[in-house]
């Protein structure tokens, strides 16, 4: 149509021309004609919007990929020749076979990556980088040579990508003995003192004989144990021992023999264990033995980290009916809970020890009436009036800062009934958490921090008849988070943790940030900043830790060997924590010996491909060719050059027409 109309368009126009006045000669006439058509045509373009349609063919051939190991445990030798050898005989077959079949063939080398050194193999970042390279949906399998031994923390990816993975089993055989611890298992948190168990995976091949396995905890021997290998390929065996420092306790496991073995790379594992202290005490004394005590012992001692013990305080303080004193009884204590009815009262040498107690960081849990011995460091003054009263209580914003309390709903709170008080003062320094609900506001729940140390006060009792009347777990839920946040530092509430504390030249460093609030819940709102230096304190990395799933951790690559500290700080919360880790010069391919078949074989299944022994094996329909119409469009009412002519065209026919007398 757009055709039709321009032919019209340019007639009109040149019957238009054909006279003029003056007369002009007859190449400007044919200039001017030219110059309107180029103008009418572009503004026909314009307004009809004309689209033009390409249309070509092209072939578009399947492909298959090879992805070759090239890391240092493919270099280990047979009877006859190394792994690389035999694979790369395979490579040539395969590759034939692949050709035969009338496929495209994209080969790809790898280790850590396409890129990556040959110090360490990772499987999922070489597909990662692959399917940047080409276009997947023309694929049709991909051919993995390689041993097997990878160092990826997943192989979720292989699953997604809907191609499947050909491996192969070569019947690769090394002539030389070799010993290889290969796991080592353990709880990553233990108590000190408590017997673990550490599980030790061995796998043995062409040995059969005695060795000797130890076990080192920060380089000194702690276990050892010999071990008879006759007969077999595996073994597996504990060793029980327990840990007298707390802290995060590198450990080693190493096998030996008398025999020559040439292979001792793979004869140490390192790993590493938190060690808390004891498990948690806490400590009730009373004046009266009531319903407040038996059900916050019976609170407490739920939850298996925590074990409580009641001594009863009259002139003497009694557990069980004997006397004893307050020095040996507070041994080991986390949390001393003072339940006061009135008569309760501390010799001045009790009161000093109840300071330091304090001041080395332990917790104070106050209830009912204040100790008059205690006044120093109490965060309530008495008002002189002994007489309790009935009344409800309510948090106060303070309390918002505090998770332990934060944490009980509103719910909650009105299903308290109420409860037995005192009135009481607060201390200037103190921080009501809660105020009872009488004329005078007096304070409930009152908080002060002593050096290290945390004093809480309830200045009431019968709070255990919440329990009665609400069938939930408020009271032993609130009761619980009280003594953790009493008896827990800040210390070790932040801190980092890594797998392991010894790692082979090559490996990512996980690192993993634990925080925890003053009821060791996760803090999930962080902003921590992470800095690693190398021996001589030079910054190698320095960035933020990650969040996801409330979890914070961090991935650091290809550091060089040596040792290495890092620093974690956090702005939000003021807390630092720690640490150090170890780069040895050697490979962890060094410890990969043979093929690992159980693996290869897994990506296979999971792929839906296959692991075969020769290159004959591999079964692939021939390539079918497919020719793809390709269309292209163009738009040529969007280009902007268009209006350009037209504005060149028409002013320039204006100005011609002006020139030569026609206007």
């Amino acid at each position: 149509m757009i055709v039709i109309l321009a032919i019209i368009s340019i007639i009109l126009i040149s019957f238009y021309y054909k006279n003029t006045i003056p007369t002009i000669e007859h190449w400007q006439k044919i200039l001017l004609i030219s110059l309107r058509s180029i103008a009418v045509i572009i503004l026909l373009l314009l307004l009809l919007n004309p689209i033009l349609y390409f249309f070509q063919n092209k072939t578009v051939k399947p492909s298959v990929v090879i992805l070759n190991d090239i890391s240092e445990s493919m270099q280990q030798f047979g009877k006859d020749q190394s792994k690389s050898d035999i694979f790369n005989k395979l490579k040539k077959e395969t590759e034939n076979i692949i050709e035969a079949k009338n496929y495209d063939i994209i080969n790809f080398d790898f280790a850590n990556g396409i890129d990556g050194n040959i110090n360490s193999t990772n499987l999922t970042k070489t597909i990662t980088q692959v399917f940047k390279k080409i276009d997947t949906d023309n694929i049709e399998a991909i051919i993995l040579l390689s041993d097997g031994w990878f160092n990826d923390d997943e192989l979720d990816l292989i699953e997604k990508q809907n191609i499947p993975i050909y491996t192969f089993d070569p019947r690769f055989q090394a002539d030389d003995f070799d010993l290889r611890i290969s796991e080592i298992n353990h709880n990553k948190t233990v108590y000190r003192n408590e017997l673990t168990p550490i599980e030790v995976n061995i796998t043995s091949r062409n040995y059969n004989g005695k060795a000797k396995v130890k076990l080192f905890s920060e380089n000194k021997l702690i276990k050892e144990k010999e071990i008879d290998l006759k007969g077999k390929e595996f073994l597996q065996f504990n060793f029980n021992t327990s840990f007298q420092s707390t802290g995060f306790t590198p450990i080693s496991l190493r096998i030996s023999t008398d025999s020559t073995e040439i292979n001792t790379d793979n004869n140490v594992l390192n790993s590493a264990i938190q060690v808390k202290r004891d498990r948690s005490k806490a400590l009730l004394i009373s004046d009266f033995l009531d319903w407040d005590v038996k059900f916050i012992s019976s609170a407490v001692s739920k939850d298996q980290h925590w074990q409580s013990k009641f001594l009863l305080k009259n002139i003497n303080l009694q557990n069980a009916g004997e006397n004893t004193s307050l020095k040996t009884e507070i041994n080991g204590v986390n949390v001393l809970t003072l339940i006061n009815h009135g008569s309760l009262s501390f010799s001045k040498d009790e009161v000093i020890i109840i300071n330091r107690f304090i001041r080395n960081g332990g917790g104070l849990f106050i209830i009912g009436k204040p100790v008059d011995e205690l006044e120093d460091i109490s965060p309530a003054v008495s008002s002189g009036i002994d007489q309790t009263f009935k009344s409800n209580f309510t948090l106060t914003k303070q309390s918002e800062q505090f998770n332990t309390f934060s944490l009980i709903e509103k719910r909650d709170i009105k299903n308290i009934p109420p409860v037995s008080h005192y009135y009481v003062r607060s201390k200037v320094e103190a921080k009501v958490l809660a105020q009872f609900e009488n004329d005078e506001r007096s304070p409930a729940v009152l908080f002060k921090n002593i050096g290290n140390g945390k004093i809480l006060n309830f200045t009431f009792h019968d709070l255990w008849k919440w329990q009665l009347w609400n069938s939930g777990n408020g009271y032993n839920n609130l009761m619980y988070n009280i003594f953790s946040w009493l008896g827990q530092t800040s210390s070790e509430r932040f801190y980092a943790s890594l797998d392991k504390n010894s790692f082979y030249l090559g490996e990512d460093i996980n690192i993993e940030l634990h925080a925890f609030d003053e009821t060791l819940s996760p803090i999930t709102e962080m902003n921590a900043e992470i800095s690693v230096t190398n021996s001589e304190n030079q910054i190698v990395h320095q960035g933020f830790m990650l969040t996801e799933n409330n979890n914070h951790f961090i991935k650091i690559s290809d550091l060089q060997s040596g040792k290495y500290n890092f620093v974690i700080s956090d702005q939000t919360s003021q807390s630092q924590t720690e640490g150090e880790f170890i780069i040895s010069q050697d490979s962890p391919e060094s410890r990969d010996t043979g093929i690992n078949l159980s693996l290869l074989s897994y990506i296979s299944n999971k792929t839906d491909g296959k692991i075969i022994n020769k290159a004959t094996d591999f079964e692939i329909p021939k390539a079918e060719i497919e020719i793809i119409k390709l269309r292209s469009e163009i738009p040529i009412y969007k280009k902007w050059y268009l209006i350009t002519i037209f504005l060149l065209t028409f002013c320039t026919e204006l100005f011609l027409r002006k020139r030569w007398g026609l206007l």
